[in-house]
């Protein structure tokens, strides 16, 4: 099958969205399929190449299509550029005889379509506006692939699409990653934290419906535990340090590169998803609450470490309190209180390790792209 992977997003990226599509990319081709991924050619700070940066093989190949980059301009310029990424897809005139387009653009998606393209949609946010349109493009699709369960409730009940035309294919880990042995102490030397420290650790960016917030106020109930908060920008760590008091004991390492997350959580006691239901933006909370299947919440899971989070619709499709503990969210003395049970409860923590880990087993990218192509073949 030749599969033409369709993003029109900035990549490489410090966001996860990046690294979701570099590894369905790769799951593709371990699968025999021959991919291209097709870009917009845009403004990056990040000079590596796509490969180096994500640490894959270049099995693979990437096109670059040219498109007037404003998005940074506001409204009006994110439509600009999607609407130049979209038309110049279809001056590049794919040869179409065996084709399948995969994508995570709407726009082009439904443009492709109308000529004669077949199309794939990966569906990783559902619409909270523009309903009529999006109804359009999504019965325009062959296949609407989305991550959880909620999604495809939606798109039933808003799109009136049949369930046959919709997947489950929740997001993943990279199981070789995950299967590298490394010992506590081995990943705290590889980061440099001592060995007799207890440590909680966030993986993520600062995002407000993130919950990041609260892992601070939590910290300052626990002045004997470490809070490794890993990720966000140097601006984005400058502004959050503005708004909140930090503590002796809440440390941010800012963004790391992927392989390196690996030690952080590996290092850790206890790992963190306190999402919130808040958010100055309500298409955020809202996307937290039901939305979101988060990728760090997989690799968590793989990580043989317990996992306290926020008990919301969006995680419990997937954690459970045989897997993790659910907590209220937004609420720093019960996640404090959840944090010190782990700690002191060793029984309690390898429980929940050794089941998240089983329970991740099915979460690997390499069977979210063995559903797909399933799917696709039998629509196709």
């Amino acid at each position: 099958m030749k599969l033409l992977y369709i993003a029109n997003a900035r990549i490489p990226t410090e966001k996860a969205h990046g690294l979701h599509i570099v590894k369905m990319c790769e799951a593709f081709v371990a699968h025999g399929e021959d991919v291209t991924l097709v870009l917009p050619r845009r403004k990056n700070a990040i000079i590596e190449d796509i490969f180096s940066y994500y640490g894959i093989k270049r099995n693979f190949i990437v096109q670059y299509i040219h498109v007037i980059d404003w998005v940074e301009c506001g409204f009006f310029g994110y439509w600009i550029n999607q609407v130049s990424f979209a038309f110049g897809l279809l001056f590049k005139k794919f040869d179409k005889i065996g084709l399948v387009v995969f994508t995570r653009d709407e726009l082009s998606g439904w443009l492709l379509s109308k000529f004669g393209y077949k199309v794939f949609y990966d569906m990783h946010g559902f619409p909270i506006k523009w309903m009529l349109l999006w109804k359009i493009a999504m019965k325009s699709m062959l296949g609407i692939v989305c991550t959880n369960q909620w999604k495809i409730e939606q798109c039933c009940e808003k799109f009136g699409l049949p369930r046959g035309k919709l997947l489950l294919a929740r997001n993943g880990f990279d199981q070789n990653i995950f299967s590298i042995e490394l010992t506590k102490n081995e990943a705290r030397k590889a980061i440099g934290q001592p060995e007799n420290k207890s440590i909680a650790v966030y993986a993520g960016h600062l995002y407000d419906w993130k919950g990041v917030d609260i892992i601070v106020a939590a910290a300052k109930l626990m002045p004997e535990v470490l809070f490794i908060i890993v990720g966000g920008g140097e601006t984005e760590i400058k502004n959050f340090k503005n708004r909140q008091n930090l503590g002796v004991n809440v440390e941010m390492v800012g963004q790391r590169p992927h392989k390196e997350v690996y030690n952080y959580l590996r290092a850790a006691d206890v790992l963190l998803l306190p999402n919130s239901v808040h958010s100055v933006n309500s298409r955020f909370s809202g996307y937290s609450v039901n939305d979101t299947s988060p990728i760090k919440m997989f690799e968590y899971m793989a990580s043989g470490r317990p996992v306290v989070a926020s008990d919301l619709p969006s995680i419990g499709e997937v954690l459970n309190p045989d897997n993790s503990v659910l907590i209220k969210p937004d609420d720093a003395i019960a996640l404090a209180k959840w944090v010190g049970n782990v700690l002191s409860n060793r029984e309690l923590a390898e429980r929940l390790s050794k089941k998240a880990i089983s329970d991740a087993q099915k979460y690997t990218w390499d069977k979210r792209v063995e559903k797909i192509i399933g799917f696709i073949k039998r629509l196709y």
